[in-house]
């Protein structure tokens, strides 16, 4: 590897020795306790500003944050929380299992194959343009107002961001892998599998985050205009009577559900494409 001269010295610097490699890991160090500062004095600001607001405000739409930590202690101890997580979970792990499945199938082919896309894009960019929300009332005559049109709510809500994000990122491989994969006449079922989907399994990743934030919008709407269970039914019956401070501990814990499942695929994008460490949240 090239050494470079230092200014002012005939002597060689050697750029990748212990003295630059322990300066790499201070300036890492460094930038990570810069980050954590920066994190925890935001969150500090949140809260302080939470807390003037509260002061400000009529107690009947805002709470300040201890009420909001003592509504959360209670639903946690008279088990309501928990039994609205678990009935939410198993309705949002259900729904983002057949959008992932048939986001990631559908948005491969149309990516892809020019015919199945010709057949199958126009009615799938014009459910796309729909709002979910629209069809609530027809999924409630079909399905009627329990779990399996929770489902089909979630699902729509999930599916229309995994499908389109595959579908471009398949469209956006790079040329030269293909032409490569057909100069050694490789056939079209293994450059699939070999080429095309490795190369669109950040986009797979992508894709299934913004799948889950939809997703949690859809779980939360269920509970409203369906019946009033899951966490969208707490948040719904705490609103109804005027239990704000309830409320905030229920969004609040929508929001650490979504986070834990949000850094989850995050790992989980780290396992299918390590050259996308990097990649931003």
């Amino acid at each position: 590897m090239a050494r470079l001269i230092e200014p002012g010295t005939d002597a060689p610097a050697d750029r990748t020795g212990p003295l630059a490699a322990l300066a790499g890991r201070r300036g890492f160090r460094g930038r990570a306790w810069n980050d954590s500062v920066l994190r925890i004095g935001s969150l500090i600001g949140i809260l302080l500003a939470w807390e003037a607001l509260s002061r400000i405000l009529r107690p009947i739409i805002f709470t300040s944050p201890g009420k909001a930590v003592e509504a959360l202690r209670k639903i946690v101890a008279d088990g309501s929380l928990a039994e609205a997580w678990s009935e939410t979970l198993v309705l949002l792990v259900t729904a983002l299992s057949l959008a992932a499945v048939a986001g990631v199938t559908l948005g491969i082919l149309l990516g892809r194959f020019r015919t199945v896309s010709d057949l199958l894009e126009p009615e799938m960019t014009a459910l796309f343009l729909t709002p979910r929300i629209a069809l609530l009332p027809l999924i409630s005559l079909w399905f009627g107002f329990g779990d399996l049109a929770k489902v089909v709510v979630i699902f729509l809500f999930s599916f229309f961001e995994i499908f389109f994000t595959v579908r471009n990122g398949v469209r956006t491989v790079d040329a030269e892998y293909v032409e490569v994969a057909r100069a050694y006449c490789i056939p079209e079922r293994v450059m699939l599998l070999k080429v095309v989907v490795p190369a669109a399994l950040p986009y797979v990743a992508t894709g299934l985050r913004l799948g889950l934030l939809h997703g949690m919008v859809g779980v939360v709407l269920v509970g409203f205009f369906l019946e009033n269970n899951g966490i969208g039914g707490l948040l719904y019956n705490e609103a109804q009577d005027f239990r704000i401070a309830g409320l905030f501990a229920g969004l609040f814990t929508v929001a650490l559900v979504g986070i834990a499942m949000n850094q989850t695929l995050r790992w989980l994008e780290r396992r299918l494409a390590p050259w996308r460490t990097g990649a931003a949240a």
